[in-house]
């Protein structure tokens, strides 16, 4: 999906799996915590204006529900451009935070950071080993971390069990998981509906790799006990609007960095994110879980 050659075009790992995107471009759009799953926003507060705040509080409620405060190893599955790890390390007091990305531009953005206590690498789940396992890990708004490409919704199914079985093995028993995920309700859908989800398919997401609960209550059975589900489909529609407000208010600065249709495209996929998650086609499930 590039435009031009030698530059990549940006999109949203929400919306879809271009990795390779413009940091400049996700910081515009996203604010300087760069991270791109609803936010905690407090009573009153403006969208925009709070963005960062929102999703700070976020993060550490994850880290809390993981029990990763002051936790010596912690695995970040799809870590995106570090914002948890970041997080981790320098307000929670983690020795060390692992990224997994298949990314080469936000592995190099991280290491940016200049933090020796994280590690981002270029490498799927299904690869990593470690001899020493993790006392936590999240997977966070990461579909392309769990399953990279736009798998059918056979083979995606295929890969859960063997995806958790790889994150349960990775971690210490009693470790927490929290998973943040889009989920399908398979509500019944009409034409428009239907032509917004082949618009998503189109830039990467696609409503064939995103998966039921159920699918993944299977997956993790037998290897990992629930501690609780909550769905955040409203907290990701707001941060949706959140990102569609800031892109409108720089919208000629994100042309000059990505192109016109670039940033149409985006602010579509923005907008497609936002009623499906409004009608409840869509959940954002908060998952968190314990290594038996």
């Amino acid at each position: 999906m590039t435009t031009v050659p030698g530059r990549s075009v940006p999109g949203l790992d929400a919306i879809g799996h271009h990795h390779e995107e413009s940091a400049a471009f996700h910081r515009l759009l996203l604010g300087p915590t760069m991270a791109y799953s609803g936010g905690y926003w407090e009573d009153g507060e403006g969208l925009t204006e709070t963005l960062d705040e929102a999703q700070e509080r976020k993060l550490d409620r994850f880290v809390e529900l993981a029990g990763a405060a002051g936790a010596r190893r912690v695995l970040d599955v799809g870590c995106g451009w570090g914002a948890m790890l970041n997080r981790l390390t320098v307000v929670h007091g983690v020795e060390q935070a692992v990224g997994l990305t298949l990314s080469h531009a936000q592995e190099q953005f991280i290491a940016g950071f200049g933090n020796p206590r994280i590690s981002a690498r270029v490498e799927s789940w299904e690869h990593h080993t470690t001899r020493d396992p993790y006392d936590a890990a999240f997977c966070v708004n990461a579909p392309g971390g769990v399953v990279p490409g736009a798998p059918s919704s056979y083979e995606l199914a295929g890969r859960h069990p063997a995806f958790f079985g790889t994150v349960g093995a990775l971690l210490r028993p009693g470790a927490r998981f929290v998973l943040h995920t889009v989920t399908a309700s398979g509500r019944p859908v009409g034409e428009q509906r239907l032509a917004d989800l082949a618009f998503l398919r189109r830039t990467g997401l696609g409503d064939g790799s995103v998966p039921r609960l159920y699918e993944l209550a299977r997956a993790a059975d037998g290897l990992f006990d629930v501690v609780e589900i909550v769905d955040e489909r409203d907290a990701l529609a707001r941060a949706c609007r959140a990102w569609l407000e800031r892109l409108a208010q720089c919208r000629d600065m994100a042309v000059v960095l990505s192109g016109e249709e670039a940033v149409a495209r985006v602010e579509r996929g923005l907008r497609v994110f936002v009623s499906t998650l409004e009608d409840a086609y869509f959940s954002n499930l908060r998952i968190t879980l314990a290594r038996r």
